[in-house]
């Protein structure tokens, strides 16, 4: 067999696919919002109110697949990982780890980011969710919304500074499980 059909093969038969797409997903859509779409926000003319309605969209949506995916890719990664220390036989990776090292590597990675969003990011949401609220509720009773348009942007832009960290985690979890043959 050639060492081609065998990386093909140990690649494809391995959960470490599972963790690999899954981080490629996360670290691709982290890299859009914060290289492009949170910018691009940031820099509109958007009035504030207006912003942290688009932000709270991007957060509902990002919100309902990120954990899983997390989950999935770096219970994927571990397994992975258990069954190359397994192995009789330790191959080094580029890296010159053996396998089951960097792929633990890359499961904590990705799960990292969990801990690292809820210190950094978790002020940062409160206070835009805060502004959203009173936004809705201001407007439910035929008020005007106002909010700080400054510091709705700051905020905006420190929460894309945030998935910018992430996006680096997870980029580096596709790698180090990418090149983990």
């Amino acid at each position: 067999m050639s060492s081609r059909s065998s990386f093909l093969t140990s690649f494809v038969n391995s959960p470490r696919i599972v963790g690999v797409v899954g981080a490629g997903i996360l670290a691709g859509y982290d890299i859009g919002l914060s290289h492009s779409v949170i910018p691009a926000l940031v820099n509109s003319s958007l009035p504030g109110d207006r912003l942290v309605a688009a932000w709270n969209q991007i957060l509902n949506t990002t919100a309902g697949f990120t954990i899983p995916v997390i989950v999935g890719s770096t219970v994927a990664f571990l397994e992975a990982a258990y069954k190359a220390s397994i192995r009789t036989t330790q191959v080094k990776t580029i890296f010159g780890l053996t396998n089951g090292r960097q792929l633990v590597i890359a499961a904590f990675a990705t799960f990292a980011v969990l801990p690292y969003s809820a210190i950094t990011a978790t002020p940062v949401v409160y206070r835009l969710k805060g502004a959203n609220k009173d936004i809705e509720e201001s407007r439910s009773k035929g008020g005007i919304a106002f909010v700080d348009d400054v510091s709705v942007k700051e905020d905006v832009a420190a929460w894309g500074k945030t998935n910018a960290v992430r996006a680096v985690l997870f980029t580096a979890s596709f790698v180090l499980g990418l090149t983990a043959v």
